[in-house]
């Protein structure tokens, strides 16, 4: 027993990494208040949850403040464009969905495709903008590219957060202990889940722009 409750036991690790999580999910959660800071707290809790995944010796609230400042003006002009980008694609799918024309059906198939764009963007751009400097069209190619490298990690990435969202709307007692974990631990452990998926397709990255010069590792 003494063993079971020692700082290094299997147990005592698990519950300080679930700690970490839920603080760096308060702090995603305080800093997403303002709306157009969301791109920054994504990127400095992508930041945060790669550095437990790497098991690193760190502070939670060192890495996540210090990516949320290194990186905020990328990630918000990413966060905004991803959000012009996906009020866009809403108003044409919403303005040909009931139509029966060909030109219609065209643009409805452009905008099935331009929501999965969206969606991979959603969910790279900002695990790509805290673990490489680059400019935001780089950050923007360099997570298309992630996204294509592995389709099977891609799916992994997107099934997550996706079967998350339906199980929590899934019913009225689901609604409301999933509302309960995405405020305790949620946002963050998707990305600390991801973030372990990630990390080999991240260091074949670097060994790429170590090659070609093209980005650094933050």
């Amino acid at each position: 027993m003494r063993g079971l409750f020692s700082i290094d036991s299997p147990l005592m690790r698990f519950l300080g990494r679930m700690g970490d999580l839920m603080i760096l999910n308060l702090l995603f959660l305080l800093t997403s208040v303002p709306l157009a800071t969301v791109g920054a707290s994504l990127t400095a809790l992508h930041y945060a949850c790669m550095k437990l995944a790497a098991e690193e010796d760190s502070s939670v609230f060192r890495d996540y403040f210090r990516s949320f400042r290194q990186n905020f003006l990328q990630a918000t002009a990413i966060w905004l464009l991803l959000v012009l980008f996906g009020l866009l694609t809403w108003y044409d799918l919403a303005s040909v969905w009931d139509g029966a024309g060909p030109v219609d059906a065209v643009v409805r198939a452009l905008g099935i495709v331009a929501c999965l764009v969206l969606a991979i963007l959603l969910l790279h751009a900002f695990a790509v903008l805290a673990k490489f400097s680059n400019t935001i069209r780089g950050t923007l190619k360099s997570s298309v590219a992630v996204a294509l490298r592995h389709p099977g990690r891609t799916v992994s990435v997107f099934m997550l957060p996706f079967a998350s969202a339906v199980l929590t709307f899934y019913t009225e007692t689901t609604l409301r202990w999933g509302l309960l974990a995405w405020l305790l631990i949620g946002f963050a452990g998707v990305v600390y889940f991801n973030s372990l998926l990630l990390r080999r397709t991240f260091a074949e990255l670097i060994e790429e722009c170590a090659a070609n010069t093209g980005g650094a590792e933050t």
